[in-house]
């Protein structure tokens, strides 16, 4: 969903949120949702205040063991979108991202995607690491088989690492 900048007003609109395609499935199931809304004000003739609340519910893999974990992705969000040529390029160059620069989106076109947003959140949302459980043995390196489920006869052979003259000094 796009929002024109004259389609908005000084006093807020919301907008339910609708997935009208913007949502990644390749990485994940999605079991529930998503679901939420979007509250969109004009605060000048190139700055709009866009806020809101996204939910969804995804099946995805652990990290560790390949086992489906169901996550609940939660985001709340703000951010100030600004109109401007000037302002976009700045936006793409590879310069030091300032904290009041966080939530600023700068644009080249007085649309607001909201699919853009929402898929961020998305990602943002998700941990860094995906584990069905905290203690998750993975599996085995060598024939495959979930630690987490039995055992293997697998012999571990530590390779001998250029640090393993540390491990002596360690010792001492």
């Amino acid at each position: 969903m796009k929002i024109l900048f004259t389609d908005l007003e000084q006093s807020e609109t919301t907008y339910p949120l609708v997935n009208d395609g913007w949502l990644p499935t390749k990485e994940f199931v999605v079991l529930e949702g998503p679901r939420g809304q979007t509250r969109a004000t004009l605060t000048g003739s190139s700055e709009a205040l866009v806020k809101g609340e996204m939910i969804c519910v995804i099946l995805i893999s652990c990290d560790r063991c390949c086992t489906e974990v169901k996550l609940e992705l939660t985001a709340d969000f703000a951010y100030i979108c600004m109109v401007g040529s000037e302002e976009h390029e700045q936006g793409h160059q590879d310069i030091e991202c300032r904290e009041e620069d966080y939530n600023r989106l700068y644009l080249k076109e007085p649309v607001i995607d909201l699919g853009e947003i929402y898929r961020e959140q998305v990602y943002l949302s998700m941990p860094s690491q995906v584990l069905c459980d905290t203690s998750c043995q993975g599996l085995c390196q060598l024939c495959g088989i979930d630690l987490n489920k039995t055992r293997c006869d697998c012999e571990q052979n530590e390779k001998e690492s250029p640090f393993a003259v540390l491990r002596q000094l360690k010792k001492r």
